[in-house]
């Protein structure tokens, strides 16, 4: 059972923050990946953004790590010819992180940044947990943005989603008995 709702900063504040540039995520060695399992000093940043996700919602939700895929979002210039040349202009990235919950169920998060100026979208950022976008009253809860949020609240979203589906899934059960003679 997930406990009440704590928001991860006073101010409820869900983008950057300094401390968010500092920090070094390490996956451990059971997590099946296809990026570098630590960072290094001339890394790929969006590697380090990429650990965040899942070293970041195992925090936040405990549980047990499972994988970890990282892919970058490729077009091409809109001028060229789409059967000759491949796609190659560096449009985003997509991370799915999965985990088992501490009750032993699956959460597989997967969350999507476009940027640029041949981005379909724009500036664009959206998550999926289990398939579902999240969607809420508050427009800070919601799955789709304009830009990605820190990773903190990231996983707090993804917690507070949970937390919904949890409620949604409670029903009563009328339970069938057979009159007996």
């Amino acid at each position: 059972m997930l406990s009440e709702t704590v928001w991860p900063t006073p101010r409820y504040c869900c983008w950057f923050t300094p401390y968010d540039w500092s920090r070094s995520y390490l996956l451990p060695e059971q997590v099946a990946t296809n990026i570098p399992r630590r960072g290094s000093l001339a890394g790929y940043g969006a590697h380090d953004w990429a650990r965040g996700h899942l070293v970041e919602l195992l925090w936040r939700l405990g549980g047990a790590p499972v994988s970890l895929h990282y892919r970058e979002l490729l077009t091409r210039h809109p001028s060229e010819d789409p059967e000759r040349v491949p796609a190659h202009l560096p449009l985003g990235g997509e991370v799915t992180a999965c985990l088992r919950d501490p009750e032993g169920l699956p959460v597989t998060v997967v969350t999507r940044t476009e940027s640029g100026s041949y981005a379909t979208q724009g500036a664009y950022w959206e998550v999926t947990v289990n398939g579902e976008t999240p969607a809420d009253e508050d427009p800070r809860l919601n799955g789709r943005h304009a830009y990605p949020p820190s990773l903190p609240f990231l996983a707090f979203l993804v917690q507070q989603h949970l937390r919904t589906v949890e409620r949604r899934r409670v029903a009563p059960v009328i339970p069938i008995r057979r009159k007996t003679a």
